[in-house]
């Protein structure tokens, strides 16, 4: 499913007035999965089948330095969009069979960079950007569970302002 087709399944026209309550369901994540045919996020995969999280986070770089009768004034010297996935395996979904191919398991470097989105899509408003996917766990769990599987993005670089268009 791509962005595009995610927003007229949830039924909801994103307003950047928006105010009120959103839910982790509201946030709709994105990932190019394909060199060709994904050239706008609007068609990047959506991170959602059998998928029971994708949690944002702000990393943040510190130093710590101890100034006379200051004392010690901590200054943010960076920050790392981490986005956290957790699901359980589900074979012909595209992001899945994307991220839990021995292509991106094993990627280094610049080969294991993607493209990605992450707004509201209550407000539409966001980011996108680069990332590096790592997945953590491709077939975890107990006899008789549901395979699970775990990754991570972590952005590279600093994201830019997204806002959902539907043009």
């Amino acid at each position: 499913m791509t962005v595009k087709e995610a927003l007229t399944a949830a039924g909801i026209v994103p307003d950047p007035e928006y105010t009120g309550v959103e839910t982790t369901d509201n946030f709709i994540l994105g990932v190019q999965t394909a060199a060709t045919g994904q050239e706008t996020p609007d068609l990047y995969t959506v991170v959602q089948e059998h998928v029971t999280e994708h949690s944002g986070a702000i990393n943040a770089s510190t130093t710590d330095t101890a100034y006379i009768r200051t004392g010690t004034v901590t200054t943010k010297t960076g920050a790392q969009r981490q986005i956290t996935i957790n699901g359980e395996r589900f074979a012909g979904d595209p992001f899945q069979d994307f991220a839990l191919s021995n292509k991106m398991l094993f990627a280094t470097g610049q080969d294991a960079v993607v493209k990605y989105v992450y707004f509201s899509l209550r407000t539409g408003k966001g980011e996108q950007g680069e990332a590096v996917l790592i997945v953590n766990n491709d077939v975890s769990n107990a006899a008789n569970n549901p395979a699970g599987f775990s990754a991570q993005l972590n952005a590279v670089g600093k994201p830019t302002e997204y806002t959902y268009s539907a043009e």
